[in-house]
C-alpha cells in the first residue's frame, strides 16, 4: 500500500495555543542564510585586520618574545586602539541615515565594503619588508584605520537591519530572536580568523597577517551582486568598554605571561570559541528550561544579567594581573626588568589562566549584546532599523573614547586599578539597569499580547467580509438568474 505524504498545515496559532505549547523558532529562508554570510564575511575581515594590531603598534620590531613594529608602547597602543573602536562606533550615523533617507541598505552595503577592501589594501601594502620607513607605516595604518572605520561603520549601520528584512513569514517575534543568535553565532565563527591571522604574525610577518583578510574582504561581493533580487543606550557604555579589553588590554596582559608556543594575541581566540559554544546552549537548554518552570527572562532580565556576568569576568581579569605581578622574575614590571633578559623571559604564569575569563565575556555579550541587537530591531519603526541600530552603536563609540580617556591607566602596575574599577561599574550598572527599565519586559509581554489579539480580531474581520461578499455574490447570481 501506498503512504499517504504528510503534510505541514501553515496557519496562525490561536490564543490558546500560543500559551500553552512550547515555543519553537521558525526555519530560515535562503536569502536570510546569504545576508548572514554578508555579515559574516565583515566579521572575518575586520578580526584578522584587528588582531595583530596591539602587538604591531605597541612592540618594536626587534622584540624577541613578541612581534611588533612600531614601537609605540602599550598606553599609545591602546589609546590607538580605543580611538579607531570609537571612530567605527560613530560612523554608523552618517550611514544609517544615508542608508533610510537615500541609498538605501543595499547600496550602503557595497559602498561599506568597498571602503574595507580600499582600508585593508593600504595595510598590506604599507606592512611590507619593504617599506622600511616607520613614518609610512604609521601613515599608512591611520589611513586604513580611517577606511576601515568608515566601512566597518556602514556594515554595522545596515547589515542587521538588512538580515532582519530578508524575513517576511508571519510570528517575527519567534524569528527575530533566532536570527539575533544565529547573527551571533556566525560573528563568531567569522572572528576565529583572528587565529590564521595571528599565527600568520607570528610565523611570517605583519604583510602575511593582513594579506588574509584582504583577501576575504572581497568575498561579500559575489553574494552581493549576485543574490540581489532575493532580498527581501548609556548604560551599555561601560560594558562596550569591557568588550574592547580583549583585544588591547587582554593581549598585553597575555604577552606578560608564559605562552607556551603561540601568540600572545592568538588567546582571545577563546571569546568567540566560547560564544559558539554557549550559544545553542543558552538558546536551547536555558531559555527554553526558564521559561518550562515559569521564571521570566525577558530582554531586561537578560541584559541586567549580562552586565553581573561582564562584572564577574572582570574581577578575574583584576585577579589575574595580580598574580602576574605576584610572579617573578619582574613582578609588577614585566618584561621590563634585568632578569626578563631583554623582554624574553615573562613572569611565571601560564596564559591559560584567562581563559574562563573569555567564556565569561561571551556569556555576557550572548546576554547582552544579542538581547540588544533583537530589542533594537523589533521596536524600531521599519523605515528608521538602520538609524537606530546606528544609535545603538553610539554607546559602543562612547565606551571607546573613554577607554582612551583611561589608557593612561594602562601601564604596570596601574592597569590593575583599571580592571578592579570596570569590576566595580558592571556590578553597579546592573541593579540600576533593573531599577530603571524592569517594567518594560512586562509591557513586552501584555504588548505582544495585544498584538496577538488584535491579528486574531483582523482576521476575524476579513473572514466575516469574505463571507459576506460571497453572499452577496450569490445573490446577485441568483437574481440575474431568474
Amino acid at each position: 500500500m501506498g503512504s499517504t505524504p504528510f503534510k505541514v498545515e501553515r496557519r496562525e496559532a490561536t490564543e490558546d495555543e500560543v500559551k500553552n505549547l512550547r515555543h519553537v523558532v521558525d526555519s530560515i529562508p535562503n536569502s536570510v542564510w546569504i545576508a548572514l554570510t554578508i555579515g559574516s564575511a565583515e566579521r572575518f575581515t575586520f578580526y584578522a585586520v584587528s588582531a595583530p594590531w596591539q602587538n604591531y603598534m605597541q612592540n618594536k620590531p626587534d622584540s624577541i618574545a613578541v612581534p611588533g613594529v612600531l614601537g609605540l608602547g602599550q598606553a599609545t597602543a591602546t589609546n590607538i586602539s580605543n580611538a579607531f573602536s570609537c571612530f567605527s562606533f560613530i560612523t554608523p550615523l552618517p550611514f544609517a541615515i544615508l542608508s533610510d533617507s537615500q541609498w538605501g541598505r543595499y547600496k550602503t552595503l557595497c559602498i561599506s565594503f568597498l571602503l574595507v577592501v580600499c582600508g585593508c589594501i593600504v595595510l598590506f601594502v604599507t606592512s611590507l619588508p619593504q617599506v622600511r620607513e616607520a613614518s609610512g607605516k604609521v601613515a599608512g595604518l591611520a589611513l586604513a584605520m580611517i577606511l576601515l572605520g568608515l566601512g566597518t561603520g556602514g556594515v554595522k549601520a545596515t547589515v542587521s537591519p538588512f538580515i532582519g528584512d530578508q524575513y517576511t513569514n508571519l510570528a517575527p517575534q519567534l524569528v527575530v530572536t533566532k536570527k539575533a543568535n544565529e547573527v551571533t553565532r556566525l560573528t563568531n565563527i567569522a572572528s576565529l580568523s583572528l587565529i590564521a591571522s595571528t599565527y600568520l604574525e607570528k610565523e611570517v610577518g605583519f604583510w602575511a597577517a593582513y594579506l588574509l583578510p584582504l583577501c576575504s574582504s572581497w568575498a561579500a561581493f559575489p553574494l552581493l551582486l549576485f543574490w540581489r533580487k532575493s532580498f527581501a543606550r548609556i548604560c551599555f557604555v561601560p560594558f562596550y568598554l569591557c568588550m574592547n579589553q580583549i583585544t588591547n588590554n587582554l593581549v598585553s596582559q597575555a604577552g606578560q605571561t608564559r605562552l607556551s608556543g603561540i601568540s600572545n594575541d592568538t588567546i582571545q581566540a577563546f571569546s568567540p570559541i566560547a560564544c559558539v559554544l554557549l550559544c545553542p546552549v543558552i538558546q536551547s537548554v536555558l531559555y527554553p528550561s526558564l521559561q518550562k518552570y515559569g521564571t521570566p527572562f525577558g530582554p531586561i532580565a537578560r541584559m541586567t544579567w549580562a552586565f553581573i556576568v561582564m562584572g564577574a569576568g572582570m574581577s578575574i581579569v583584576a585577579g589575574l594581573q595580580k598574580l602576574i605581578y605576584t610572579k617573578g622574575p619582574c613582578y609588577q614590571a614585566p618584561l621590563a626588568c634585568p632578569a626578563s633578559n631583554g623582554g624574553s623571559i615573562p613572569n611565571d604564569v601560564s596564559v591559560w589562566v584567562q581563559t574562563p575569563v573569555y567564556f565569561l565575556i561571551a556569556f555576557a555579550e550572548i546576554l547582552g549584546f544579542t538581547t540588544l541587537s533583537e530589542y533594537s530591531y523589533s521596536k524600531a519603526p521599519k523605515d528608521m532599523r538602520s538609524l537606530v541600530q546606528a544609535f545603538r552603536q553610539i554607546s559602543a563609540g562612547l565606551g571607546s573614547a573613554l577607554g582612551m580617556a583611561l589608557s593612561p591607566v594602562a601601564v604596570d602596575p596601574k592597569v590593575m586599578y583599571l580592571y578592579t574599577g570596570l569590576t566595580v561599574v558592571m556590578i553597579l550598572s546592573a541593579p540600576l539597569f533593573w531599577v530603571a527599565f524592569r517594567n518594560y519586559d512586562r509591557i513586552d509581554e501584555q504588548m505582544n499580547a495585544l498584538e496577538t489579539n488584535r491579528d486574531y480580531s483582523n482576521d476575524d474581520l476579513n473572514d466575516d467580509l469574505e463571507a459576506s461578499i460571497k453572499s452577496e455574490s450569490s445573490s446577485v447570481k441568483g437574481v440575474d438568474a431568474s
